[in-house]
């Protein structure tokens, strides 16, 4: 018999128990939750409810709120774009971060050690999430961007799946490219419509956990939580938290990443079925296999 509480009203009877954090504080005394066996950290109230406020402000000073679309997700980048073709950064725009952003990057919990140490990110991706807007699951691009991500909530919280990547995800990413702004954001009957978990016969589909991520608080993603794990925001008018159903509210977020240029872009993770560096080079060997078969064919009609 399964040690697994049950479920909650209203809750996803697929989801599993999420792991257990160690909790602790920051030397500002905010409530530090890690999951060490996984390089996964959610720092509670990394800005304070000022700063919320300010940067809500800003947002709308760029992107004024427009009442005849209230569906809509907004993006805003600083440092180089984010590109959602190529899923790294578009070198031909750029725009300085304002400094609602670099005020907090002194704060930022950045590596300490190893070859990464002290680098901040310098891409920022700001986003606006009306109620019931999600993101679909994804491994964020290796090969352009540094181990550390970071997504700083504000506005309202928001559950967060986690899955461990698998066979589907692996086999997705080498599909055609399909754009992180393509989530499921509309309903049916009243209903959002989940992306469709494939379970073809003798494929293992990992079991998923929810975190919740409240507002102003940071979450950062390194190792396998970074490279191994899918995250995303189901597509839903309400949430179950601590058992109670609450409806969404509107949300921000802001992802931020360091950009890899030069010999430093790569990547030599554990996790090749999604690692976009490893499908490149399987991309690559097919090509090569291809022209040589190529070659022999017309060396063989010529012979013949």
């Amino acid at each position: 018999m399964s040690g697994q509480a049950p479920s909650p009203p209203g809750a996803q009877p697929h989801l599993t128990t999420p792991p257990i954090p160690i909790t602790t504080a920051t030397p500002s005394e905010n409530l530090l939750q890690e999951w060490p066996e996984i390089g996964l950290t959610l720092v509670h109230e990394f800005i304070s409810p000022a700063e919320e406020q300010e940067m809500i402000s800003a947002f709308h000073a760029i992107s004024p709120p427009n009442p005849a679309d209230t569906r809509r997700r907004i993006s805003q980048h600083f440092g180089q774009h984010f590109d959602y073709t190529t899923f790294g950064i578009d070198e031909s725009k750029h725009s300085p971060a304002p400094s609602y952003i670099t005020n907090f990057l002194d704060r930022l919990p950045v590596d300490t050690e190893g070859k990464e140490k002290g680098r901040k990110p310098d891409q920022f991706t700001v986003q606006y999430y009306p109620p019931g807007a999600g993101i679909p699951p994804h491994v964020d691009t290796h090969s352009m961007f540094g181990e550390a991500l970071y997504s700083l909530s504000f506005g309202s919280g928001v559950p967060m799946i986690f899955r461990m990547s698998g066979e589907n995800e692996a086999r997705k990413l080498r599909l055609p490219k399909r754009s992180l702004q393509e989530s499921s954001d509309v309903s049916v009957n009243g209903k959002a419509v989940e992306e469709k978990a494939d379970k073809g016969e003798g494929v293992v589909v990992h079991p998923a956990w929810e975190l919740m991520l409240p507002a102003r608080s940071l979450l950062v993603m390194r190792g396998a939580s970074r490279y191994g794990y899918t995250h995303g925001i189901r597509p839903r008018k309400t949430d179950v938290v601590d058992g109670v159903m609450v409806r969404r509210e509107e949300r921000y977020s802001i992802t931020m990443r360091s950009v890899r240029r030069g010999e430093e872009i790569g990547c030599d993770c554990p996790f090749p079925g999604v690692c976009d560096a490893r499908v490149r080079q399987e991309q690559e060997a097919a090509e090569e296999a291809s022209k040589r078969e190529r070659a022999e064919t017309q060396c063989e009609t010529k012979g013949g």
